[in-house]
């Protein structure tokens, strides 16, 4: 085993280790929300309000992360560390004064966006909603300062920090629910500004250990800041394109009957939890390391590193869309079903949960095949192929949602996760040459076969156990987990059967990690 793959190894696990706990706050949050607001306008509002900035801004600001860290990785490696910690300060400068200006024109301008979108709500509502909007504005300027000081720390592998960042960000979401005498859905608003603001107070100390240096320079013709404007316009243009089809969803649910955007959102955030506990950890791990390679020109390791991670998604993701699609209802109650949300917030949460899980592989691997490409500083294509797969949902959309409400929408997302999965491999063959998929097929099918046997056995599971306590939500919590349980053994069992290499190799090293930190703690 060699050292990168080591290394990769070792902070995936503990990367997936931190997530697990970031959210569980997050889903701790979600919760507290749900127990004070319910799906009511007063949330739908909130949520309505954060998609300006917390969805289309934010998926900008995101985009300089993105494309921080190939370049930040080639300074590293063709000059050195010192110029890349310059590259760092000044690009963190320069997005916090562009967010600031933002922000302030945003907040003024939040009565005309709302009035202009959100044409379904009434007029009550509308009024909430640009009034939280006025807030929830300025978080973008923390918001773009926490994006860079990630890509910078990622880029140094220090991982787990920048996943732990949620932690003091929801604490604070979640003590604003309990003010809700006090300031009512306002207070929330204003903890998220503080949420952020507490991500970057977080991630300084360690970036400064690790060798960022806060200096003002707006020298703009720096040729890495130029390039850096250069790669992230086409990303701007991809995202605020991906931003757009939540618009859309979110427009086209306001039509819908009371609570379908809160429905919408509820679900998004417990797939949040399910794929981005495993998607999101491997693809912020393996993005430096392929950045690194390709600075390198270690195009076998290159390919070698990218199959693998797309093999391991396929063995975590299949078995979880199955059983989501089996459990989505009791997974729904056990999470959320409590105070202001009632059995019907359950019913409308759960159908678009079932239909957001049939794309949980599809969000994974185009995840991971879009930072391929920006890992290789190519952001044109991702762009291409976004604008396409987009305009396809927006059709998918208009047309599912006459039929099956706010679960179409759930349903056209998922479908156009495998048609940017598929645009995003077929550009990726042109650009660097045939990529080994055999193995990838070969994983698929064992997966799938061994997640049919794992329905299968979570379906008796349910049939035939089912534990009664004097307390529900005991009850609720322990079925669960026994049917659960038995699914995880089910498939794990058919995948050893199976010899699936992957699965072996993921064991092994997590065993591993796992004898290296028992020794670390008995020290």
């Amino acid at each position: 085993m060699s050292d990168s793959a080591k290394r990769i190894t070792k902070a995936t696990f503990f990367v997936i280790v931190a997530t697990i706990l970031s959210k569980l706050f997050g889903f701790l949050r979600e919760v507290v929300l749900g127990a004070f607001y319910g799906t009511s306008y007063k949330l739908d509002s909130l949520i309505a309000a954060q998609l300006l900035p917390g969805v289309f801004f934010a998926s900008i600001l995101a985009s300089f992360s993105t494309t921080f860290i190939p370049i930040y990785n080639e300074i590293l490696v063709k000059e050195s560390k010192e110029k890349a910690s310059k590259f760092a300060s000044k690009s963190l400068f320069l997005i916090v004064i562009a967010a600031l200006i933002v922000a302030v024109v945003g907040s003024f301008l939040s009565p005309f966006i709302v009035k202009t979108i959100f044409k379904g709500f009434d007029e009550s509502a509308k009024n909430l909603t640009w009034q939280l909007m006025r807030i929830t504005f300025f978080y973008i300027i923390f918001l773009g300062a926490n994006y860079i000081l990630q890509g910078f720390l990622q880029s140094n592998e220090n991982f787990v920090v920048p996943v732990l960042v949620g932690l003091p960000f929801n604490v604070i979401i979640i003590f604003s629910a309990f003010l809700k005498k006090e300031f009512d859905i306002y207070g929330v608003a204003v903890a998220f500004v503080l949420g952020y603001f507490s991500m970057v107070l977080f991630q300084m100390p360690f970036a400064i250990k690790k060798g960022f240096k806060f200096k003002l320079d707006i020298n703009l013709r720096d040729p890495y800041i130029i390039k850096l404007f250069k790669l992230v316009l086409p990303v701007f243009i991809g995202s605020s394109v991906m931003s757009l089809n939540s618009f859309v969803d979110r427009y086209l649910a306001s039509f819908l009957p009371e609570g379908s955007i809160s429905a919408l959102n509820f679900a998004d955030k417990l797939n949040g939890v399910v794929y981005g506990i495993f998607s999101s950890s491997i693809s912020a791990v393996i993005y430096p390391y392929l950045s690194r390679f390709f600075s390198s020109e270690k195009k076998d390791e290159f390919k070698k590193y990218l199959v693998l991670s797309i093999n391991s998604l396929i063995l975590i993701m299949v078995p979880i869309t199955a059983a989501v699609l089996v459990l989505s209802r009791e997974i729904v109650q056990f999470v959320y079903e409590r105070g202001a949300f009632d059995s019907r917030s359950t019913y409308l949460t759960s159908g678009a949960l079932m239909f957001f899980s049939l794309g949980y592989l599809g969000y994974a691997v185009r995840e991971i095949l879009s930072r391929t490409f920006y890992s290789i500083q190519d952001t044109i294509t991702p762009m291409k192929n976004g604008i396409l797969a987009v305009a396809i949902n927006i059709v998918l959309n208009i047309v599912l949602v006459k039929y099956l409400k706010h679960k179409g929408l759930a349903l056209g997302t998922s479908i156009v996760a495998y048609v940017s999965v598929f645009l995003l491999m077929r550009s990726l063959f042109k650009k660097i040459g045939k990529i080994e998929l055999k193995s990838s097929m070969i994983v698929f099918v064992k997966a799938l076969f061994a997640s049919f046997v794992m329905v299968v056995s979570i379906v008796l599971a349910k049939n035939l156990i089912q534990i009664k306590t004097p307390v529900t939500f005991i009850t609720k919590v322990t079925n669960l987990l026994i049917w659960g349980f038995v699914g995880v053994i089910s498939y794990s069992t058919v995948i050893y059967l199976l010899k699936i290499k992957e699965a072996q190799w993921i064991l092994e090293n997590s065993i591993k990690v796992l004898k290296k930190v028992r020794g670390l703690a008995a020290k």
